[in-house]
């Protein structure tokens, strides 16, 4: 897992958590058939990061490790629905400001995921800068 010489200490951390309940794989054929970063399905419980995709951009410390946390806000999402369907923590849009990059990455996921991923989403961009809450939400609702 080539991904695992990118972590931070951080993402190390949250890494060791989320694999005791996720398959953690990279390069799957999701990251051939969409332009993404990363992707977790939950009805398989398998997080994709797509680490050469990853590597031919700049910054590849800092994306790969951006996506674990993205991925794993998700996985605290199907945790706290409980069956496998992901469910939003409930923050209020107007406490989770994000870019207009941000936004734009958002109407991408809605093009793949469909309408319904737009909140979930929200989230996981507003927090995939912020390890300290990913870690927080990882453990309330998996652990």
């Amino acid at each position: 897992m080539e991904f695992l010489l990118y972590l931070s200490t951080q993402g190390l951390d949250i890494y060791n958590m989320i694999s005791k309940k996720v398959l953690v794989v990279e390069n799957a054929p999701i990251c051939r058939k969409h332009d993404i970063y990363g992707w977790y399905q939950s009805n398989t419980k398998t997080m994709t990061l797509c680490t050469d995709r990853i590597k031919s951009g700049p910054d590849p410390t800092h994306y790969i490790n951006e996506t674990l946390y993205h991925e794993s806000v998700h996985i605290a999402q199907a945790c706290k629905n409980g069956n496998g369907y992901l469910k939003s923590f409930g923050i209020s849009l107007s406490h989770m400001p994000i870019s207009e990059n941000r936004k734009n990455d958002i109407k991408s996921a809605v093009s793949i995921a469909g309408e319904s991923v737009r909140h979930l989403e929200h989230e996981a961009f507003w927090m995939e800068d912020k390890p300290d809450k990913v870690k927080y939400v990882v453990q309330k609702y998996c652990f």
